[in-house]
């Protein structure tokens, strides 16, 4: 049963996409194995998170070969609580994505997110450093992909771009791989966490660190890793872009956090300054950012930027109470960010256009729309009594708790941001929801045509709402996750059991 936990969420969206290939062009067929297989692994992740929160960690080797070559997968309460988010995102886009996107992308479409879906699984479950570029390189290709469908001339520009700073990530990446594992004989992560904790951080273990931090970095746009991303998410099909704005730089995001608690939690005095500095930086201009941008994805795609830099923190201060709310942070986020790039691609569909400058209107011609738009704006923003604001506070009090200089201005640089972003979000709804429709509708909607473009984007509202009402169920496994990631000891152990002797 524990094999097939571990296993499910990588092998099921990889069946699902090759049995999309065979039946390639077949539209309903691909609608309903898509929205199927993504159900089925948010069933599996959330009885695997269950497991995990009732039993205790998960871990299989795969192949039963030993470490340093056997495949290890683990879900502890972190791994598994992001498949679980990602799986719901996943549904969501999907449902989408036959909704918003044209016939002819929608064939493409659907394989390869589903490819995509298999990488982003399998980075949050491996246990192994290789195995994680692995899974990155998949993720790369599925991305690759799905950002050159349409071959519009922004798009090939973007898709290019995208792909010549991720592979040099992924050399930097495979660059500290080789070197950790010439210095140290194995890959594992938890092997490595004893090793590297044995060692002291001697030898090539610092130059590995920063190299891995400037890898994830890249992939989780931080600043100033984040160059590639503005224009990234802007010219990719609206549909895609729900799934990549929620859950693609969260790939980045986790990794930095698994590694440098797990791996290389022993060298806090290189990394925490480093660590705080770029999250100040991307919270305030990712969101400076997003002031100066007139297209609502681009002032989505921006902010993304800002809400990286509220995760870094939590890790940045490197305690229970910061860990645990910039998990929180992330957790509650990823269907905040889904729900606002559905009211993009919502828009784009009735009005045809990107540039909120364009729009208006939209509150009186469609105000469940707008409804739903508030909801998961205003938690972006930290308005209380969203989730939003529960993460916030609970970072701003584990900054206030350091008492330090860092811990001060990471704490005024968070409330910098989070007005920033309040603003941001108003500017928004004044041009593109308040006043008069300034441009006709693209096509004629029927309304029962658009009750069925709403009802994605309310599930996920109604999961942001619900975690508002459960901020203190969800704190209390966040802390549980935090004690594991700074005290690495149960996956080690479990991880051990696992291994073949």
């Amino acid at each position: 049963m524990t094999d097939f936990l571990l296993v499910a969420p990588v092998l099921l969206p990889l069946a699902g996409a090759i049995l999309l290939v065979i039946a390639w062009g077949r539209l309903p067929v691909a609608r309903a194995v898509s929205v199927t297989v993504a159900a089925a692994v948010a069933v599996v992740a959330f009885y695997t998170l269950f497991t995990v929160q009732a039993d205790g960690i998960l871990a299989s080797t795969l192949g039963n070969w030993p470490a340093p070559f056997g495949i290890v997968l683990v879900a502890d309460l972190f791994s598994a609580s992001m498949v679980s988010a990602t799986a719901l995102v996943a549904i969501v886009a999907l449902a989408l994505i036959g909704l918003v996107q044209e016939p002819a992308q929608q064939k493409r479409v659907y394989p390869f997110m589903l490819f995509l879906l298999a990488g982003v699984n399998g980075a949050f479950m491996t246990g192994d450093l290789f195995n994680l570029f692995v899974f990155f390189e998949v993720t790369l290709l599925a991305s690759y992909a799905l950002m050159a469908i349409g071959a519009q001339k922004l798009q090939m520009e973007a898709a290019f771009k995208y792909v010549v700073i991720n592979v040099v990530a992924s050399s930097l990446f495979l660059v500290g791989v080789g070197l950790l594992y010439g210095e140290l004989g194995t890959l594992n992560m938890a092997h490595l966490s004893v090793r590297v904790a044995e060692a002291g951080g001697g030898g090539v273990i610092t130059p590995v660190a920063a190299l891995l931090l400037v890898a994830f970095g890249i992939k989780a746009a931080v600043v100033p890793l984040h160059f590639w991303l503005p224009g990234a998410y802007v010219a990719i099909p609206s549909g895609v872009a729900i799934f990549f704005g929620a859950v693609l730089t969260k790939v980045g995001v986790y990794s930095i956090i698994r590694v440098f608690t797990l791996v290389l939690g022993h060298d806090q005095d290189f990394f925490q300054p480093v660590l705080l500095s770029m999250a100040g930086l991307s919270m305030v201009l990712g969101a400076l950012g997003a002031v100066a941008q007139r297209g609502f994805r681009s002032i989505l795609t921006w902010d993304i930027i800002s809400q990286v830099g509220f995760i870094l923190m939590g890790l940045g201060l490197f305690t229970v109470a910061s860990v645990s709310a910039g998990v929180f942070f992330m957790l509650q986020y990823m269907p905040v960010k889904a729900a606002l790039f559905s009211v993009a691609a919502v828009v784009e569909r009735l009005r045809g256009a990107r540039g909120i400058y364009r729009l208006g209107g939209l509150a009186a011609a469609y105000p469940f729309l707008a409804v739903l738009f508030l909801i998961p704006a205003l938690s972006l923003s930290g308005a209380p009594p969203f989730s939003g604001f529960w993460a916030k506070l609970a970072l701003l009090q584990s900054g206030l708790q350091v008492g330090s200089i860092g811990g001060y201005a990471i704490v005024a640089a968070a409330l910098c941001a989070s007005f920033i972003t309040l603003f941001v979000m108003f500017k928004i709804w004044q041009w593109a929801f308040w006043g008069e429709a300034k441009g006709a509708p693209a096509a004629h909607v029927s309304p029962m045509a658009q009750g069925r473009l709403l009802m994605p984007i309310a599930a996920v509202a109604a999961v942001t709402v619900i975690l508002a009402f459960a901020a203190g169920g969800l704190h209390d496994i966040t802390t549980t996750v935090a004690q594991q990631l700074l005290d690495p000891s149960d996956y080690v152990e479990a991880v051990n059991l696992a291994l073949p002797r």
